[in-house]
């Protein structure tokens, strides 16, 4: 992935580019474990987006920062303008890999003192490039703010146990998450997929390193008001393939069933 580039899209909540509950399902399709595969604008950009770039969708006009992050799966192509005049515009499609509620945000006030080489309050449109070294100072930024990062000592692991399972009302129904029981599963499991043996930082190198899905062996939205997740037993990591392989059946089929159906 070496020469990745990254490029910031905006949402309008109070418009068509991504309303509060179209916004409230991806949140919940990605808690799911589901990938969600969007078409964007990027009508500031005729080319330079290709396969593979990363992006970061910046939430404008109120409870502003950025709310997800994904990669290109489609380079630029034009398509009818999504106002519906009949013009043409620029679209790219991207697959989000995190996707979060509006409240957990990377707020655009740290966004701002954190990676201030980007002009967070004058985005004018979806496709702004983020240069270099501020691209990376961004992806680190963002990895801390959704907890990508495992702690180092694995040994650290307690008996603790995490509440999820919550119901907020909003929108639509959003199961609440707790970071913290994601870096614990790490802690203990380890970056390995328990399926199928995968591990990012083998395959990737440094774009890899702490990157893994966590997968709830059992489903959060079947979790009751104020259930206590222990990490050990209900949490495993799976690679992206795999967690999406589980929930291929419904209800999801456990680690143990999947490996079983491998093809050695």
């Amino acid at each position: 992935m070496a020469g990745m580039a990254t490029f910031l899209l905006t949402g309008n909540p109070d418009g068509p580019g991504w309303p509060d509950p179209d916004h409230e399902a991806a949140v919940e399709a990605a808690a799911a474990g589901r990938s969600e595969l969007q078409r964007w604008s990027v009508a500031l950009r005729r080319s330079g987006i290709t396969i593979g770039d990363r992006a970061f969708l910046v939430r404008q006009r109120r409870q502003r920062g950025i709310v997800a992050s994904g990669h290109f799966s489609h380079a630029i192509y034009e398509a009818e303008h999504w106002d519906g005049s009949g013009r043409r515009t620029t679209y790219a499609d991207i697959e989000f890999d995190q996707v979060l509620a509006v409240e957990d945000r990377l707020p655009v006030e740290v966004l701002k003192g954190r990676v201030p080489a980007v002009s967070w309050d004058r985005l004018q449109g979806s496709g702004v490039a983020v240069a270099q070294p501020h691209d990376q100072d961004l992806e680190e930024l963002w990895q801390a703010h959704v907890g990508d990062t495992p702690y180092a000592n694995p040994e650290e692991l307690t008996a603790e146990t995490y509440a999820e399972g919550d119901v907020t009302r909003v929108m639509v129904n959003r199961y609440e998450r707790d970071r913290n029981a994601r870096a614990a599963c790490i802690r203990h499991h380890g970056l390995t997929c328990l399926v199928c043996g995968f591990n990012y930082h083998e395959m990737y190198g440094p774009l890899g390193r702490d990157f893994i899905h966590v997968h709830h062996v059992r489903e959060i939205s079947t979790l009751g008001p104020g259930y206590r997740v222990d990490p050990k037993r209900d949490l495993v990591p799976l690679c992206a393939n795999c967690h999406a392989m589980v929930h291929r059946r419904r209800p999801a089929l456990t680690p143990s069933q999947l490996k079983g159906r491998l093809r050695g």
